[in-house]
């Protein structure tokens, strides 16, 4: 009941206030939205929890949502439980990824140990390919080098 009331104070609209409180992240990030309006938006702004010193600042720090929010490209600001479920997804993914890595890693274990044990009924194929002798460089023409004429001649003849 306290933080309902505490949430609805600080998005009172009152004369003195610059910008507004639209809401926050599951990090602590407070997002605000000015009343000035330049270029037919209000501008948007993020109030980072623990960075006080802007260099610090990576980007990751800021969900993709309230990022998208920001630059003005969702209308609505996201809301904790949306958070939380892209949160549960990321780790889920994340779960899957290394679940597949270690799958990878023990099929590469049982194909190297494959080609570590010879095989006897299929004999390996011999490619022969082309040996350093064998290749000629492009011709490059010298200094003196006139071309030849060149008569093309017609199909209906």
């Amino acid at each position: 009941m306290l933080s309902k009331l505490a949430i609805a104070w600080r998005r009172a609209s009152f004369p003195w206030r610059p910008s507004l409180y639209v809401g926050s992240d599951l990090d602590g990030n407070e997002y605000y939205e000015t009343k000035n309006v330049v270029n037919d938006r209000h501008r948007r702004l993020v109030v980072l929890k623990d960075n006080e010193i802007v260099s610090d600042y990576t980007g990751k720090e800021i969900p993709v949502q309230w990022q998208s929010w920001l630059r003005h490209t969702r209308y609505d600001s996201p809301t904790l439980e949306e958070l939380e479920m892209a949160n549960k997804q990321r780790e889920l993914v994340i779960e899957r990824a290394k679940d597949l890595d270690k799958e990878w890693s023990k099929r590469k274990l049982e194909l190297a140990q494959q080609k570590e044990v010879p095989l006897i009924d299929k004999p390996e194929p011999k490619v022969s390919f082309p040996q350093l002798q064998d290749f000629r460089p492009p011709m490059i023409p010298s200094d003196d080098y006139e071309p030849e004429e060149w008569k093309p001649t017609s199909k209906k003849s």
